[in-house]
């Protein structure tokens, strides 16, 4: 091939992988770097937008993310990622990232992240005095989730067991393709807190179905 020729087809090439790039970029991201790179993040104006994309990271964060890189997701500057991540390290069981889960709750200024981490201390079942401090937190949220997680404290349900069984049994992005929004939900089944199964259907009466995943997001 002459050297001209080459010259114009390798700008061509490069357009070429360029535009393969994001797709590439997000088949080999990591689920954190997903969850901090959302087109769409948790907000009230994205409420109907994205929705899938969030609650399909989130299933990734607790079920294939490694728990070191959620530990030092524990410090990311997007507060969404830190709540997540404070989360899914409860869920995981992840003991020796307590102390750091605690600090958050004590400290974080984001009430979502000290939601978030007062739950996963919840499910430890570790750091007592964080969790009687955030009874009287500043926001509701916070107040309200600290009391479920002081409870769990001393009930012998391992509620962390029990969140693991409904994320590995959770949604697909395939099921979770089967309604639109607006549209009646199919009737997913999860677990309470409990362990006892539920229709999401029953509960919120078929309501559009964005409302069922409202909670993921805080």
């Amino acid at each position: 091939m002459k050297p001209a020729r080459r010259a114009k087809l390798l700008p061509i090439a490069l357009a070429g992988m360029l535009a393969f790039a994001p797709a590439l970029l997000s088949q080999s991201a990591s689920p954190i770097e997903k969850r901090r790179n959302l087109a769409f993040p948790p907000a009230e104006e994205n409420f109907e937008k994205g929705w899938q994309e969030r609650v399909s990271v989130e299933f990734e964060l607790v079920n294939d993310a490694d728990v070191k890189s959620l530990r030092d997701a524990l410090n990311d500057k997007t507060p969404y990622v830190r709540a997540l991540a404070a989360r899914a390290l409860g869920i995981r069981g992840d003991k020796e990232a307590a102390a750091t889960i605690a600090d958050l709750l004590k400290n974080d200024p984001e009430h979502i992240v000290r939601i978030r981490a007062v739950e996963a201390l919840g499910m430890l079942k570790l750091e007592a005095p964080a969790i009687e401090a955030a009874i009287k937190d500043r926001n509701g949220g916070v107040r309200w989730s600290a009391k479920i997680s002081a409870g769990q404290l001393t009930n012998k349900t391992d509620f962390a067991a029990l969140a693991r069984q409904s994320y590995a049994g959770g949604m697909s992005r395939e099921s979770m393709g089967l309604a639109e929004i607006g549209k009646p939900a199919p009737d997913f089944t999860a677990l309470t807190v409990d362990g006892k199964p539920f229709k999401f259907s029953l509960v919120l009466g078929k309501k559009p179905i964005a409302i069922y995943f409202a909670a993921f997001d805080g």
